[in-house]
């Protein structure tokens, strides 16, 4: 006789019920090398929580760079934020390149900002006095272009660092020291925002930043070791469920629909038998059934230890 709750036939036509109707999926096998460590995990939110930082601070320095620009471009143009991501340092590696490159340093912050696109000609054009040309937000610049943008670049570098004043209320310099974009590009997780020229100079303006920079790195909690008899103290007044198991049994799902008032169900104990004493779940304890002023008891023969050892 089998000891299943139901016998093959209605388990076959319950799990034949159940295939038909379970929605078709496949079961995509997980890479380890997608698992991401706790470590990483906190990096990426303090870099999310960097991001809404320097978008305030681009923002403000926008009001500020259109007068520090005002002898380097021609009027009639405006920069905006157009976006903030978090992005690693291969990504600003790559977006470095064919541009403008300065950087900022302070003991606390480190920064990098970045040129790209016809902006960088119109400023060389107007400082040798040349017609500027026109509005090209993809224009390469050339390695002369470059170097004639170098005071525009400055002065952008400048007016930022009175922004990062205003907002943090120290000083950001500007930094010679090329190893600055060294280390950001090394850097896993980075905060990027973007900005855009329009009007009569076109292009854009990238500025990195590592999260610490922007929002402070929340500190490790200490770990104390517990006193035990504390915690057992304080573990003492929580109340627990306790279940005395009298017995159990098996029956198929026709011999249930089958149950009458009196029928009498014989459990595969004896009166005398031990019976476990669970606690949440766990057996803590055996116990014999007794009847103590007229009511149903258990009385405890043996305590289960830690380790599942009986006395």
């Amino acid at each position: 006789m089998s000891d299943a709750l139901l016998d093959n036939e209605e388990l076959e036509a319950i799990q034949d019920a159940i295939r038909q109707s379970a929605p078709r999926r496949s079961n995509p096998t997980i890479d380890a090398s997608d698992a991401a460590p706790l470590a990483l995990i906190a990096d990426d939110r303090l870099a999310e929580a960097a991001r809404p930082v320097l978008i305030n601070l681009a923002t403000r320095w926008t009001r500020l760079v259109h007068r520090a620009l005002r002898s380097h471009l021609p009027a009639g143009w405006q920069l905006d934020v157009v976006g903030a991501e978090v992005i690693d340092g291969q990504t600003a590696k790559e977006e470095l390149r064919g541009g403008w490159v300065g950087a900022m340093q302070s003991a606390e912050a480190e920064l990098v900002l970045a040129v790209h696109g016809g902006v960088i000609d119109i400023a060389a054009a107007r400082r040798c006095g040349a017609a500027a040309p026109t509005a090209d937000a993809n224009r390469v610049a050339t390695g002369a272009s470059l170097r004639l943008f170098h005071p525009a670049g400055r002065v952008i570098l400048e007016s930022f660092g009175m922004a990062w004043r205003e907002v943090f209320d120290k000083e950001l310099p500007v930094s010679t020291d090329l190893a600055v974009v060294a280390r950001l590009i090394e850097t896993r997780s980075l905060v990027r925002v973007a900005l855009a020229f329009n009007g009569s100079s076109a292009g854009r303006v990238q500025i990195y930043a590592r999260p610490e920079a922007l929002v402070p790195r929340p500190l490790a909690l200490a770990a104390i070791k517990a006193n035990t008899q504390l915690v057992a103290n304080a573990l003492a007044n929580v109340p627990v469920e306790v279940v005395v198991e009298l017995g159990t049994l098996r029956m198929r799902m026709r011999e249930l629909r089958a149950l009458d008032p009196g029928t009498t169900l014989t459990l595969p104990g004896f009166v005398d038998s031990r019976v476990p004493v669970f606690c949440e779940g766990t057996l803590k304890a055996w116990g014999r059934p007794v009847v103590s002023r007229g009511v149903l008891a258990v009385q405890i023969v043996s305590i289960v230890h830690g380790q599942g050892a009986k006395s």
